[in-house]
């Protein structure tokens, strides 16, 4: 929707404007979205600090907020699950009704993911492995589902069944 040069100042004000209030636990969906749209791998997992702190302070389900919270278990704040897979794996649909898949990692500094995600076909499976500009690892797509892999710039076309990328 908006060109490169309103997404590049849309980043930058996201990303420094110290001013921007931040969002709660269950808005940084929107955020995260955001991240991945603008292919911000870092901001992505600076947010996801908020999660990773939880335990240490007590929490073993999600709250509301951050702290002073009167709400300490919060189903919203869970979609980070979701991100694992549509923003760091990047496995999201490409048409109507999931019939297309693309996959498109943002694993940032993390040097492997993988995982398993439902899928109205069967279960669509990765597992990578990135280093420096470069991926490699298997991707399982069920019966009846193609769809793209995209990384660095570069994409390779998917088919049902497993397969190998190299990119």
């Amino acid at each position: 929707v908006l060109d490169e040069a309103m997404q590049a100042r849309v980043a930058e004000g996201l990303l420094n404007d110290g001013s921007l209030t931040p969002t709660t636990i269950y808005f940084s969906h929107y955020l995260f979205e955001t991240y991945y749209l603008l292919r911000q791998p870092d901001a992505f997992m600076k947010r996801m600090a908020l999660w990773f702190e939880l335990p240490a302070q007590g929490f073993k389900t999600t709250p509301e907020q951050p702290e002073p919270s009167r709400s300490d278990c919060h189903g919203w704040g869970a979609h980070p699950l979701y991100h694992y897979f549509a923003t760091l794996l990047g496995i999201r649909p490409v048409s109507f009704a999931f019939e297309q898949v693309v996959i498109e990692p943002m694993a940032g500094h993390l040097t492997s993911l993988a995982g398993e995600m439902v899928h109205p076909k069967g279960l669509i499976q990765a597992a990578l492995h990135f280093e420096n500009d470069r991926v490699r690892g298997d991707i399982t797509l069920p019966a009846g589902l193609t769809g793209t892999f995209r990384f660095a710039g570069k994409t390779q076309p998917l088919a049902a069944g497993r397969q190998q990328i190299e990119l």
